[in-house]
């Protein structure tokens, strides 16, 4: 693939950047090992390592060009990016300038416990995950284990380094040699590892920031933001796999009065909150539901491989969540009013919307706390 020369300039700054990384991390090492002033010896050791990060680099560009693999899979820097996927997949493809390395395996925890792995390369039956650490948990600088098994292409030998707060996470190397890993390759995949905690916590802080810009802090469903990214997503989806697909339109019955009947400020957020709440507890996994930005006490529910008698029934166990007991231990309580439409051969994201928001506001002049749906006939009222 041809690279303009911006890109190469970027490519060579990474890789410089990544050479000047993994030098520091030696120099730390061998200070804290030798505790005295800079000397020939570490002199020598650090333009041994420099020699060594030249050879990298060598084996870096052979590797691209025998996968036909973009210059920025292998050699950009691995935190030129936010997403996580990316960043692990970097960190992965940057293992592979180790010599006899047949399979990589990344893992990474957040902190409320999330773990994301990524692998590459040849994996054995339930490998990737033999190999994480001691098993008591406790901290390590890095860990050698190897099996004796048959056949050509099996693994032998595995090598793993911690990665992230306190070891949180791991980053290891496979290969179908035996004692295929030394110090030396220790050296070289801490200093992977190293380079790649600071790209994975940017990574994880991007991700909370996607995930707080798609949900609404009131009610903790997905926001209107999303709801509009996750619509044409999911219609795309049905049509692909000819599957049916429901929409459901909710208004909140009276919302606007609830501070005045409660005489508090905070009655219609309190209101809000577990709505939200009563409504992730009842929907379906594969279903989604999002805060409309229309109105304080307007929702959507996406409904992914639902008919729309389905639906229906659905709804009524939402309907029954929601009023017992009262939301909020509001008295009357608080009732909905909804519009339901089933996807369309000819429909778009718009038209489905606007035929659910049509049954919603023909339930809202008929009596409220109803459902109607695309299949009546109902008008509205003059």
């Amino acid at each position: 693939m041809a690279q303009g020369k911006g890109e190469g300039i970027t490519t060579a700054i990474a890789v410089a950047a990544f050479g000047a990384i993994c030098v520091a991390g030696v120099l730390v090492a061998l200070w804290a090992t030798l505790r005295r002033p800079v000397d020939a010896r570490v002199v020598r050791a650090v333009e041994q390592v420099d020699s060594r990060l030249a050879a990298i680099d060598a084996q870096i560009w052979a590797a691209e060009q025998r996968r036909g693999e973009p210059r920025d899979t292998l050699g950009d820097a691995i935190g030129s990016t936010l997403e996580l996927e990316a960043v692990l997949q970097r960190a992965l493809a940057a293992t592979e300038t180790l010599p006899a390395v047949d399979g990589s395996r990344i893992s990474v925890r957040r902190a409320d416990g999330t773990v994301t792995t990524a692998v590459r390369g040849s994996f054995g039956q339930g490998l990737e995950s033999s190999l994480a650490g001691p098993p008591d948990g406790g901290p390590y600088v890095s860990g050698v284990a190897s099996w004796d098994v048959a056949g050509n292409d099996a693994l032998r030998t595995g090598l793993v380094v911690p990665l992230g707060p306190e070891g949180s996470g791991s980053l290891a190397v496979f290969s179908r040699l035996e004692s295929a890993f030394d110090s030396e390759a220790a050296n070289i995949l801490r200093a992977i590892a190293r380079r790649a905690e600071p790209a994975v916590q940017n990574a994880f802080r991007y991700l909370e920031v996607q995930e707080l810009a798609a949900t609404d802090s009131r009610t903790g469903l997905g926001s209107a933001s999303a709801f509009e990214e996750a619509l044409p997503r999911e219609i795309s989806a049905a049509r692909r796999h000819g599957r049916p697909l429901c929409l459901i339109q909710i208004d909140l019955d009276d919302f606007g009065v609830i501070n005045k009947r409660t005489g508090s400020l905070d009655a219609g957020n309190a209101v809000l909150a577990e709505f939200g709440e009563r409504v992730r507890a009842t929907i379906r996994g594969s279903d989604a539901a999002f805060r409309n930005s229309g109105g304080a006490d307007e929702f959507f529910l996406i409904l992914p491989e639902t008919t729309r008698e389905l639906a229906e029934r659905l709804y009524a166990r939402l309907r029954f969540e929601i009023a017992t007991p009262p939301l909020g231990s509001i008295m009357p309580p608080v009732t909905m009013s909804s519009g339901l439409a089933e996807l369309r051969a000819d429909d778009t994201a718009e038209s489905l919307r606007e035929r659910a928001g049509a049954r919603q506001t023909v339930a809202k002049h008929s009596g409220k706390d109803q459902l109607r749906t695309d299949a009546d006939g109902h008008a509205l009222p003059d």
